[in-house]
């Protein structure tokens, strides 16, 4: 119990006062929670019986379905999804429409609809083999087919990989050649299941468009009629009336201007070609003799100037060449003279054909603007006739495109169902298709005993884990500093044998070197410890609710004063019900708090034993072994209809101080604090304040409502009825859980080890609350 022993400073005066134990307490609660290693261990071993409770009841479960289920076969045939769509269509910008269109392939093969199509292609409400899977057989068709549609979706199992066109179909039963005939069956009927639904109303829509159909083709066929008639009446071309109308006479306009113009040029070019075809010239005419000539006359006079710088003038060679120059000189004149007279009548001739053509151009430009006149003329006229008859042409026309257009809509819709119904949509088609596999699927029970072990075992520890979490009961001094904030003064273990009746007998005086006795004596060296520098110390216990335990602490912090030498009163202040003091009250020859309170009882008759002078005697030292000081107990007889008017009187804080002149320990029995509120008020005139809590029964909730209605009273808490056993085996990490390797230190029995079997019988048992 060295935990709760306050630390000795070198006058051997305790040093911890309540403001020190608050400050630890208060550095202790705002220390950061983290859990270890070692205190996970220590969770798993404080529910380590839940966990192979779970552990095992699972594996065992498990282990049994593993060796009394029948041996299951799967087939599995591979399915690829036809993604086909109208002709043209891009492949690229349908693939998110092909994905959704598989996702429902998959729907649709997990479909009732489907299942039931299964059933009746393969007739397996008369296939023994399925009849055995499905058990009894219900009366009627609809029951049986309900029955036989639930099974044969719990067998088969459908899956696809995303990017993928493949679709899985798996089927499980006992049968191999059984699954194989289902797995290859499905594609079939879930077509089968697809067509018809999307068949029949296509061809309902089909047969309503194709009415729709003959109707607009026969008002297609007269509008055009109507249309046809009309230009035919009116003489408008496919264009006429329109901006064609007024293009054409400005194309003819201009055409006709351009040969006006054309006329015009051709009459003046006439005139001209015929005065210049008389301006003509023969100087320059020749002839192949005349060349021939004009060559010879070049080489004579050439040879006549070499010779006559050679020999001179009068030399007979260029007498020969002057005579033969003369001669081609006469001969080149005559040549030339007839040379330009047939050049004279060559020009002539190319005059009066140039004439000719130029007359004749002029004729026919002049034929051609008048013949555009007259056509232009014509057709502005025209075009006026058409303007007029336009409205009516328009009309017409409106009315046939109308036409036309609602018989070609309804046509492409019928060719586009026509083409749905053989090509787009979504076929499937076995690719590979489930051939019988003997080879076992399940049971497997190592395996499946291996993973219920280790599932189970997860479980467990986070159900353990849960469980801790979500338990609020106060074992421990860390819970009491972490959830509020004051120190822990000690923890009485739980009394096997039972509080006697006589309050001599109390256990830590009857046998002080028990577990009991030391934890008694360390608890009230703690309290003792709160006023270390007075001379005597009154002392208000209080608990959260009845039943806590807290008479029973009363009497044992009294027992502890008076084993170690001092003087001790328990003045009970719990009036309003019958409890253990009140018990206790009525076997001792002592006055009723009551009377006392009341002025009718002297208070000396509460100190006949021991006398005023023997406790003198104690204080000085003096007392002999005969005559130690015994526990004063000072409470009524009954209990009391009326406490409130006894608790707040003036006497009882006159008896408080008086007793406290009387005994070294006064300690008061006060009432739970959430039952009434008379512990608030006993504590402003009461030194210390300590709340008893019933070791594994209080919850924090409940400590931290006491201590919020006590305010800064409470100086510290004690733990009454502690198992000690439990709480070692707990494994919390303090002092208690080694409380069994110091066992030879004390006298009693202490507890040993708990059972296996006691174990089991304290998960279902809950401990009753004390007096």
């Amino acid at each position: 119990m060295s935990q709760y022993l306050a630390p000795q400073t070198a006058s051997g005066n305790t040093a911890v006062d309540h403001r020190y134990a608050s400050a630890i307490s208060h550095e202790g609660s705002h220390a950061p929670q983290v859990m270890s290693l070692r205190d996970m261990l220590r969770l798993l071993e404080r529910h380590k019986l839940l966990i192979i409770a779970i552990v095992g009841l699972t594996t065992l479960a498990v282990a049994a379905q593993q060796l009394l289920a029948p041996s299951q076969y799967r087939s599995v045939a591979q399915v690829q999804v036809e993604l086909v769509d109208e002709v043209g269509t891009n492949q690229a910008d349908v693939n998110s429409r092909n994905e959704q269109r598989v996702a429902n392939a998959v729907r649709l093969y997990r479909s009732r609809a489907s299942a039931e199509r299964v059933i009746d292609d393969l007739s397996l409400l008369e296939d023994e083999a399925f009849l055995n899977e499905l058990g009894s057989l219900p009366e009627g068709r609809t029951a049986q087919m309900q029955a036989a549609t639930n099974l044969l979706l719990s067998m088969m199992s459908v899956a696809s990989e995303p990017g993928s066109d493949l679709i899985q179909v798996a089927v499980t039963t006992r049968y191999p050649a059984l699954s194989a005939r289902i797995a290859n069956q499905f594609p079939e009927s879930v077509r089968d299941v697809r067509n018809s639904h999307s068949n029949q109303r296509r061809e309902e829509l089909l047969a309503s468009l194709k009415s729709e159909q003959a109707s607009r083709a026969a008002d297609a066929e007269n509008a055009a009629r109507e249309l046809s008639d009309f230009r035919a009446r009116t003489g408008m071309l496919v264009g006429a009336g329109s901006q064609e109308d007024l293009q054409q006479i400005n194309r003819i306009a201009v055409e006709a201007a351009s040969a006006s113009a054309s006329s015009s040029g051709s009459a003046s070019r006439s005139a001209g070609i015929s005065n210049a075809a008389r301006l003509r010239s023969t100087a320059q005419a020749t002839s192949a003799a005349v060349q021939q000539l004009e060559r010879q006359q070049s080489e004579l006079i050439a040879e006549q100037a070499r010779l006559g710088a050679t020999y001179g003038p009068n030399h007979p060679d260029v007498q020969r060449v002057n005579s033969q120059l003369s001669s081609v000189n006469s001969a080149l004149t005559g040549e030339q003279a007839r040379a330009r007279a047939a050049a004279n009548e060559v020009a002539s001739a190319d005059a009066a054909r140039m004439t000719a053509l130029a007359r004749s151009d002029a004729a026919m430009d002049a034929a051609r603007a008048s013949r555009l006149q007259g056509t232009l003329a014509s057709m502005t006229a025209k075009a006026y006739q058409n303007n007029a008859n336009m409205a009516e042409l328009s009309q017409l026309e409106r009315a046939s495109v109308l036409a036309d257009t609602a018989y070609a809509k309804i046509a492409d819709r019928i060719e586009q169902i026509e083409a749905q119904m053989q090509l787009q949509g979504v076929n499937t088609l076995v690719v590979s298709p489930a051939v019988p596999d003997f080879d076992r699927i399940s049971p497997e029970p190592l395996k499946m005993i291996l993973l219920a072990i280790l599932g189970s075992g997860v479980i467990a520890m986070l159900i353990a884990f849960a469980r801790d979490l979500i338990d609020d009961r106060l074992r421990t001094a860390a819970q009491i500093r972490r959830f509020v904030n004051v120190p822990t003064l000690g923890m009485l273990p739980t009394i096997q044998s039972g509080v006697s009746d006589k309050i001599d007998e109390n256990l830590v005086l009857r046998n002080p070197q028990s577990l009991y006795g030391e934890a008694a004596r360390s608890a009230y060296a703690e309290l003792k410890a709160l006023s270390p520098n007075s001379d005597s110390q009154s002392v208000l216990i209080t608990s959260p609710l009845p039943g806590d335990g807290k008479s029973t602490v009363s009497l044992t912090m009294a027992a502890a004063a008076v084993s170690m030498g001092q003087t001790a009163v328990v003045v009970d202040l719990d009036l309003r019900r019958h409890g253990l003091l009140q018990t206790l009250q009525n076997e001792l020859d002592t006055p009723d708090i009551v009377d006392v309170i009341t002025g009718r009882a002297d208070l000396d008759a509460l100190l006949s034993n021991p006398a005023p002078d023997m406790i003198e005697w104690h204080r000085k030292g003096d007392e002999s072994e005969e005559e130690k000081p015994r526990i004063v107990l000072l409470s009524a007889n009954r209990p009391v209809s009326d406490p409130a008017s006894i608790l707040t009187s003036y006497r009882l804080t006159m008896l408080i101080e008086k007793l406290s002149q009387m005994f070294d320990k006064v300690i008061i029995n006060a009432p739970a604090a959430l039952a009434v509120r008379d512990a608030r008020a006993m504590c402003d005139y009461t030194d210390n304040t300590v709340v008893v809590a019933h070791w594994g029964q209080t919850t924090v909730d409940q400590m931290k409502a006491t201590l919020e209605l006590l305010g800064d009273q409470v100086n510290g808490v004690v733990y009454n009825h502690v198992d000690y056993a439990e709480h070692a085996r707990r494994k919390y990490g303090d002092s208690v859980q080694f409380y069994m390797e110091a066992s030879e230190y004390y006298v009693d029995d202490v507890p040993e080890k708990i059972s296996f079997l006691d174990q089991v019988r304290r998960v279902f048992r809950r401990t009753p609350r004390a007096a």
